[in-house]
C-alpha cells in the first residue's frame, strides 16, 4: 500500500477494500496520484483533510480518492497563453458579412479535408487557442454529413484570401500561410452525430508541432475565469468570422465577419421548441437578424467577444447549427457555450 496514503490516513489500513466505492456529485474515483492537484499539493493541510474524507477504496493496494473535476484541472491553465499573448489584434460562409482586414482575427483556422483521387477542400473552421491546439466543433470531426472517405488532415493558419499566395491590402501584406499536420482529433465523448439537438458539439485538434505566433497567427483567449464562466452575455454583441457560404456564392475567397447580438436564452429556447429542438444551458444563441448569420462553411468557427478593460478577444461559442436558409429573421444561430466545457477543454490539454 502507498506509504504516503498510510501516513495521511493512519487507520485507513484497517478498512482497505478491493472494491471501489461510488463518489458523490461530479467527483471521480481515481488513483491518488492521478488526482494531480491534490497529489502535487499533498503537504497543504486542507488538502490532507479532503483526502482523509474522500477515500473511495483500494485497487491492487493502490489508494483511490474521490477527485473533483477542479482538482484535475487546477493549474492546467499554464498550458494556455495568458492575456498578454492571447486575444490581441493588431488593430463568404458569413451571411451578410463584411471583409476583414488581413491581420484581423488572426486565430482563425481552416480545416482541410483530403478526398479521394488527390483532391481536397476546406469545409470547417476553428480557432487557435494555444501553440498546439485548435478549438472546433465535434460535427466537423465526426458529423453525420462528413463522408467516410474524407480525411481531416491539416489546419491552415494565417489565411485571408484563398485565391492568392500572398495577401495584401492597402499596401499591407501578410506572411505566408502556415499549414500544420494534425496529430490527434479529440471530439467530445458524448457528442452524438445524429442527435438533432447537437449537444456537446465541441472538439479539440492537437497539432503535430508547435505554431510560432506572429501578427497573422495568434491564439484567442478562453473564458476560464469565474466571472466569465458565470456571465449570460445577454446584451452583448459578438462576432463570427469565416470563409463559408454567403448571399452570392458557396464560399467566400476572403475571410468575412459579421456582428451578432446575443439572444436571451428563454427566447431562443421558445423559438427552437417550435421546431422540436432542445436548447440547453450548454448552448448560446446569437443573431436572428435578417441576412446576418454564420452559415454552413463557418462550422467549428468561434462566436467571439471582447472582455476585460484591454478589450481582449475571447472564444465564447463554437458555431454549431442554425436555420435554413441562413439569416432567417427571428431564428438565431446556435453555438456551443465554451464556458460550459472549460473543465473538459483543460482536461484534454497536454504539454
Amino acid at each position: 500500500m502507498d506509504k504516503l496514503w498510510v501516513a495521511l490516513c493512519g487507520t485507513c489500513l484497517l478498512v482497505s477494500i478491493s472494491a471501489l466505492k461510488d463518489c458523490n456529485g461530479d467527483a471521480v474515483c481515481l488513483p491518488l496520484k492521478d488526482c494531480k492537484f491534490a497529489y502535487e499539493n499533498i503537504k497543504v493541510q486542507n488538502i490532507q483533510d479532503i483526502l482523509r474524507r474522500s477515500n473511495c477504496g483500494f485497487e491492487s493496494d493502490v489508494p483511490h480518492v474521490c477527485c473533483p473535476p477542479i482538482f484535475l484541472n487546477l493549474g492546467r491553465e499554464y498550458l494556455l497563453p495568458n492575456i498578454s499573448v492571447c486575444g490581441i489584434q493588431t488593430d463568404e460562409r458569413i451571411y451578410g458579412g463584411d471583409k476583414t482586414d488581413i491581420d484581423e482575427h488572426p486565430w482563425m483556422a481552416l480545416l482541410r479535408y483530403d478526398k479521394p483521387k488527390g483532391s481536397y477542400g476546406y469545409y470547417c473552421g476553428g480557432v487557435l487557442i494555444s501553440s498546439r491546439y485548435i478549438l472546433t466543433a465535434a460535427h466537423c470531426i465526426k458529423g453525420a454529413d462528413i463522408p467516410q472517405n474524407w480525411k481531416l488532415s491539416q489546419v491552415r493558419l494565417g489565411e485571408w484570401n484563398l485565391t492568392s499566395d500572398m495577401d495584401c491590402r492597402s499596401n499591407d501584406c501578410s506572411l505566408p500561410v502556415v499549414d500544420v499536420p494534425i496529430e490527434k482529433l479529440i471530439p467530445h465523448e458524448d457528442y452524438k452525430p445524429r442527435d438533432g439537438n447537437q449537444q456537446n458539439d465541441i472538439a479539440l485538434i492537437r497539432l503535430e508541432k508547435e505554431v510560432k505566433f506572429n501578427d497573422f497567427v495568434k491564439p484567442i483567449c478562453l473564458p476560464t475565469t469565474e466571472e466569465l464562466r458565470g456571465n449570460s452575455y445577454e446584451g452583448w454583441d459578438m462576432e463570427v468570422a469565416g470563409w463559408g457560404k454567403t448571399e452570392h456564392r458557396s464560399m467566400s475567397d476572403v475571410k468575412l465577419k459579421v456582428k451578432l447580438p446575443i439572444v436571451r436564452h428563454q427566447e431562443c429556447t421558445e423559438v427552437y421548441a417550435s421546431a422540436s429542438r432542445l436548447i440547453t444551458d450548454k448552448q448560446l444563441c446569437a443573431g436572428g437578424l435578417d441576412g446576418q448569420d454564420s452559415c454552413r462553411g463557418d462550422s467549428g468557427g468561434s462566436l467571439m467577444g471582447q472582455a476585460t478593460k484591454k478589450k481582449i478577444w475571447f472564444a465564447f461559442g463554437v458555431v454549431s447549427y442554425g436555420p435554413s436558409p441562413c439569416g432567417t429573421p427571428g431564428w438565431p444561430g446556435v453555438y456551443t457555450r465554451v464556458t460550459a466545457f472549460s473543465d473538459w477543454i483543460l482536461s484534454k490539454l497536454e504539454a
